[in-house]
């Protein structure tokens, strides 16, 4: 992923007073972070994002999980079967519905996923401490982001 940096003298016209374009800097530049993190996990972020979802959310299908993670049906596969193949991911028969799959991590699984969320954790710490930031600044920042966050949830 490129990243975008606004320190430069770009002008970037409008897209300081739009939260999109302000979240879509924010993001990139997390993502980055996080992605130096991420190289020795042997891990994509959408493998990240699917254990994720299935670690909290055991009842969804894998087409709720496609949809939750903006990704096709079939890619989803494809990334369950690498996840399966690694011994992160269990894939079990669902007893009340032949056609669907239940799917749970393994140990190894939970196991990783605790070192992504280090990663995201060391990102978000970097890029507060690059910035500056303070404590209250950064639980302020948080509560607004959550609060828009939670609209959209609606």
């Amino acid at each position: 992923m490129n990243s975008v940096n606004t320190s430069t003298k770009f002008n970037y016209s409008y897209a300081h007073s739009i939260v999109g374009y302000l979240a879509y800097f924010v993001f990139a530049r997390t993502t980055k972070l996080a992605m130096g993190h991420f190289s020795e996990l042997d891990l994509t972020t959408k493998e990240g994002l699917v254990l994720e979802f299935v670690s909290k959310n055991p009842e969804a299908s894998q087409k709720d999980i496609a949809q939750a993670a903006g990704m096709k049906p079939s890619f989803l596969v494809k990334i369950l079967d690498n996840l399966t193949a690694r011994g992160l991911l269990l894939r079990k028969n669902d007893p009340n519905d032949r056609r669907r799959q239940n799917l749970a991590l393994t140990p190894a699984g939970e196991e990783l996923l605790e070192q992504i969320h280090a990663c995201h954790m060391a990102g978000n710490d970097e890029i507060f401490a690059e910035a500056g930031l303070t404590d209250d600044e950064i639980d302020t920042l948080f509560h607004l982001l959550k609060k828009l966050t939670a609209h959209l949830q609606k």
